[in-house]
């Protein structure tokens, strides 16, 4: 079996309402479906989101990189040489989700190929998984009520809170949260690298009086000397962005004073997220699965890794997202009861059906 062709469709759907982070705002999903193609007619599906403030691709830089780039570069290969195939396209700088989308679509590949769960290929760990609601940046009351909402609607008790350089703000937001969830909830804070050292350390101080503990990118990802003396606060601070391959995320967990990786397969693919996840795992690191911003799409590849995987079944994953948007382009969109999403276990491949008339309707 051999890979004959890919895909490329782009699609754009609304959210309900904005999605506001310290790098930026979100409006709707604009996504791209990957399709890759063999002669014996089998294919393996995926999506790539465009975050152009965070890695600086757009839908029109993702299908010119799988295009002009990836598709040339593995045609005729084994679907089955993941390992070869990442190697070849990560000769081709940035292109994260361009990249992680084609690397799922090639294992979702290989589980229909076998007629096994990809689940299953990736160790088979936990049928299910824990979902963390990642709440949008707002004020503490509108934050609360999304608690309220997640918590009635879902049954969520994890929730990632983001923060910014007003430190007096986000501990409100921050309490408010707390407050809404109670005291056994989950709850961890991202600061997408907006603050000052002085304003992490400070917020820091005040998140640990709440339980908390855990503070995704508080500060630049170069300031190793303002990681490590939040390290020595007794802060866990994990790294996202500033760890998006294996060589990164190792600097920044040997010594950038980082003690937790937050995991996207959509930014890294299946290959490279177990080798990340692998490394952190022996250096003694949490391991979260988090959010590309995902569709049912992503949510279900997101959610077939975090269950299957021995590093990352243990911890909440970020895979409410999909939620956030007004349809999907799945047949079935995933399932959250009780605060956890089941993963089809025994699907061929990753599980994903695409809806066909409803991926034109949105890639007008």
């Amino acid at each position: 079996m051999r890979i004959s062709s890919i895909s490329v469709t782009p699609f754009n759907i609304p959210y309900h309402s904005p999605f506001v982070m310290a790098s930026g705002v979100l409006t709707e999903a604009s996504h791209v479906l990957i399709e890759v193609f063999t002669d014996e007619g089998i294919s393996g599906v995926a999506e790539a989101s465009s975050r152009p403030m965070i890695y600086g691709e757009s839908q029109s830089s993702i299908l010119t990189a799988i295009k002009q780039w990836f598709e040339p570069a593995i045609v005729g290969l084994s679907p089955y040489a993941t390992g070869v195939i990442w190697e070849r396209i990560s000769r081709v700088a940035a292109n994260n989700t361009a990249k992680g989308a084609l690397d799922i679509a090639l294992h979702d590949l290989r589980g229909k190929a076998s007629c096994t769960s990809t689940w299953k290929l990736l160790g088979g760990t936990s049928p299910e998984v824990r979902v963390t609601r990642m709440l949008s940046l707002s004020s503490p009351q509108e934050t609360a009520e999304e608690v309220c909402e997640a918590i009635e609607m879902f049954g969520i008790t994890s929730f990632k809170v983001k923060v910014d350089h007003h430190v007096q703000a986000s501990l409100k937001t921050v309490a408010a949260v707390r407050e809404a969830a109670g005291v056994e909830a989950h709850i961890y804070v991202d600061g997408n690298q907006s603050m000052k050292p002085v304003e992490a350390l400070s917020l820091a101080r005040g998140l640990k009086e709440l339980g908390i503990e855990l503070f995704e990118e508080p500060i630049g990802a170069t300031d190793f000397r303002g990681r490590n003396r939040l390290t020595a606060h007794g802060i866990i601070v994990a790294a996202d962005e500033s760890g998006p391959d294996v060589q990164t995320a190792l600097l920044q967990l040997r010594e950038g004073g980082c003690t937790a990786a937050i995991v996207k397969p959509a930014r890294t693919g299946y290959t490279e997220t177990m080798r990340i996840s692998a490394v952190a795992h022996a250096l003694g690191a949490r391991v979260l699965v988090g959010s590309q911003s995902d569709s049912a799409v992503g949510t279900i590849t997101s959610a077939t890794f975090a269950g299957g995987l021995v590093e990352t079944a243990g911890e909440p994953a970020e895979l409410d997202f999909f939620t956030r948007l007004t349809d999907q382009v799945t047949v079935e969109p995933p399932s959250i009861k009780q605060g956890r999403i089941h993963v089809n276990t025994e699907a061929s491949g990753n599980g994903v059906t695409i809806d066909q008339e409803k991926l034109e309707f949105y890639s007008r």
